[in-house]
């Protein structure tokens, strides 16, 4: 009777020590939510000021990143709306790579000269028949309303600016998710590192209000004991 007493009260205590302690934090849970969202797992590890900083600066990154592309179609519309002011070309409908040509080629007949060149290279030693040569030409050739010849050296070069604003806004929207990349990155190692606190400062909490079980075998009586360590 007495042993059943006993041992009814060694497990209500371990139960009300499991209900009364605080549960110890995952840090691959931590770690995980990092990834996710910046911040998520220093606010899970309960570090606030570090979360608030992580998510803080993955806003930042995200509206720097649409600004820049929103910047780069701007700078796309404005070359645009150049080239049709100053090349001299009537085209409506231009891929990227007609705008590629406009900026390297001062005007269409330089650039027409190369394709003829190069046409007639596959003729006479690359085995092209007429009709190769024709579809070549017919195809990469820029006539009538697609030809284009720049007003002034200095416009031309403008246009390249133009061009060039574009792709720099482009790398500068690059370079914004690496940052996003190197945000979680340091997020996660923050979130792991102040689980890895909590749960230390948890397992001294709970030690110093519960104290520590031992237990323990003796072979010669056959008995199996335990005490409980307390610190006052």
């Amino acid at each position: 009777m007495k042993k059943r007493i006993v041992y009814t009260c060694i497990i209500t205590f371990f139960i009300f020590s499991s209900l009364s302690a605080q549960q110890l934090k995952s840090k691959t849970k931590s770690a995980f939510l990092s990834v996710l969202v910046p911040g998520a797992g220093e606010f899970y590890s309960n570090n606030k000021t570090s979360g608030f900083i992580s998510l803080a600066s993955e806003t930042i990154l995200w509206l720097g990143y649409f600004g820049f592309l929103e910047q780069a179609r701007w700078a796309e519309r404005d070359y645009k709306k150049y080239a049709s002011a100053y090349s001299g070309s009537n085209a409506t409908k231009c891929s990227d790579e007609y705008y590629r040509h406009l900026q390297h080629y001062y005007s269409s007949e330089e650039y027409n000269n190369n394709v003829e060149i190069y046409a007639r290279y596959g003729l006479y030693y690359g085995g092209w028949t007429i009709e190769e040569f024709d579809e070549f030409c017919e195809k990469y050739l820029y006539v009538n309303d697609e030809a284009w010849e720049w007003e002034s050296k200095d416009i031309w070069y403008r246009y390249g600016e133009l061009r060039r604003e574009k792709n720099k806004f482009k790398i500068m929207a690059k370079f914004t998710i690496g940052a996003m990349i190197m945000n979680r990155v340091i997020s996660m190692i923050k979130a792991v590192r102040s689980v890895h606190s909590y749960n230390k400062k948890i397992s001294q909490k709970n030690s110093s209000l519960f104290g520590k079980f031992h237990f323990g075998f003796e072979p010669n009586s056959q008995k199996l004991t335990f005490y409980l360590e307390k610190k006052f």
